[in-house]
């Protein structure tokens, strides 16, 4: 609220002394600001009196005053205007005077919503004098309200790419995007103007996401950290503000807040959620959910056969209780021994296991050989960027500055060829653990748990076709390969 302009005796009484029995209310709304007295023509005073010839020369009834004195018209906390809401949504009021569109409200949102929501749900009318906007001049007060509403879009639009930009800019910042609630295990300072800890919950999130890699069930943390359910568990395990980011629409900015846990801890716990999704829904059978049929295309399931034990057959030709996987009903693929085809997977993923680990030896020894090449590659450049800068002071020719600028701009790329190098072997140190698991797999297969077979083996297979007695293994891209080969891309 704002100084008062001076003091307006009406004619009219104001919203202060109706009684509970009037209805039919013409409501009479004004309202001026400190901005808007020093315009000519938008004192109370004009307002008013414009509204007053028209109400006496028309003879409107019941009409009253609503006038909020020093209020901007940027929002709707205006007792006033607020009294008038109200009053029109019990059906009280018939009909709302302002002397213009401006006096309602000073954004196109704000207007429209009062005509097309309050005025529409209250079944009244609405008269601005100065423009001669009249609602029951259907024609063009239709024409108004779509103009009204193509800038009232327009409008919204513009404070949405307003306020994007400014929470934009406070990650980029560091500072929290703002709006929404903090993380869990954090609090926003207005002091700070950043995350701090929230000391009754900081110090659960560690532990939380220990917890979950340790094997405890996310249904579980939640009972035992006082959380609502898995899903808060899921949220806080796979949320990177905890690494000390701040995330907004994708894109990661570094954060001035203290991290919560390790970037080893995170991805440890990542590499933990990808598992137990893979694993979710899986029955207790070596290669269930990895067999095709490489006839129809349908799936091939398990299935007892008799007293001659378990055998693999297509979907198509035994569908059991789900007919929708039916491809082909006429599939002519051959009833497999689930002993057989199991025994042939357990020898291939052997051999890809030695394979694997030939292949990681020899691909860290010639990233080992590209660093040193790249770094004597920068010393050589270096010295040729040195000397030319001393050619130039000395000669002063333009095209050794070129030259110069050009191996500038081949040494920045080089050293930056340099720190993606150390940064993926860092990467590719952090699988390390998954990769023992498995050029140790020939040595520890028959130690392993009918489960930790089928997990091991999920990991390394994508899919298995058999078609007509014979088998493709189709396998997973490596953790290895596929950090390789995201950083070459």
């Amino acid at each position: 609220m704002k100084e008062k302009s001076k003091n307006i005796k009406f004619a009219f009484p104001s919203y202060g002394e109706i009684k509970d029995d009037v209805s039919d209310i013409t409501a009479i709304y004004l309202r001026v600001s400190t901005d808007s007295q020093a315009q000519e023509g938008y004192g109370l005073d004009v307002q008013y009196n414009a509204i007053e010839r028209y109400v006496n020369a028309y003879q409107l009834k019941n009409p009253v005053v609503f006038c909020d004195d020093g209020y901007t018209g940027v929002n709707e906390e205006r007792p006033a205007f607020k009294k008038m809401q109200y009053l029109m949504s019990i059906k009280r009021v018939k009909l709302v005077v302002a002397y213009s569109l401006d006096r309602v409200g000073r954004t196109q949102m704000l207007i429209l919503r009062f005509l097309k929501e309050d005025c529409v749900n209250a079944k009244c009318d609405f008269l601005a004098v100065k423009e001669n906007i009249d609602s029951r001049n259907k024609q063009t007060y239709t024409i108004l309200i779509s103009i009204l509403s193509m800038f009232a879009e327009l409008d919204h639009d513009a404070i949405v790419t307003k306020l994007t930009l400014g929470r934009e800019q406070r990650a980029s910042e560091g500072h929290w995007k703002g709006g929404g609630r903090p993380p869990f295990g954090y609090k926003y300072s207005k002091e700070a103007n950043d995350l701090v800890f929230e000391e009754e919950n900081a110090e659960k999130v560690p532990k939380i996401f220990k917890m979950y890699i340790g094997g405890y069930s996310p249904r579980l943390i939640a009972d035992i950290m006082g959380l609502s359910g898995d899903t808060a568990v899921f949220n806080i395990l796979r949320n990177r503000t905890y690494l000390g980011e701040i995330t907004f629409r994708g894109k990661q900015y570094k954060g001035n807040h203290t991290p919560l846990i390790s970037e080893e801890i995170y991805l440890e716990a990542q590499e933990t959620l990808l598992k137990n999704s893979k694993a979710k829904g899986s029955s207790g059978y070596l290669l269930s959910s990895l067999l095709h049929c490489g006839n129809c295309g349908a799936k091939m399931r398990y299935m007892k056969w008799g007293k001659s034990g378990i055998k693999i057959v297509c979907y198509s030709r035994f569908p059991s209780n789900k007919p929708t996987l039916i491809k082909d009903k006429d599939c002519k693929n051959l009833i497999y021994d689930a002993e057989e085809v199991e025994r042939e997977v357990e020898k291939r993923v052997m051999a890809f296991s030695v394979r694997y680990s030939e292949k990681i030896v020899e691909s860290q020894l010639i990233e080992g050989d590209i660093v040193k090449i790249l770094e004597n590659k920068l010393t050589k450049i270096d010295e040729e960027y040195k000397r030319c800068i001393v050619a130039f002071r000395k000669i002063g020719d333009e095209s050794i500055l070129e030259q110069a600028a050009e191996l500038d701009r081949e040494r920045k790329k080089t050293a930056k060829d340099i720190e993606d190098e150390k940064v993926k072997k860092n990467i590719l140190l952090k699988v390390e653990k998954e990769d023992e698991k498995i050029r140790t797999l020939p040595s520890t297969w028959k130690n392993m748990t009918a489960k930790e077979r089928q997990k091991i083996i999920k990991d390394i297979v994508f899919k298995i076709v058999l078609t007509d007695g014979n088998m493709k293994m189709v396998l997973n891209k490596t953790q290895y390969e596929i950090i390789k080969n995201s950083s070459e891309s």
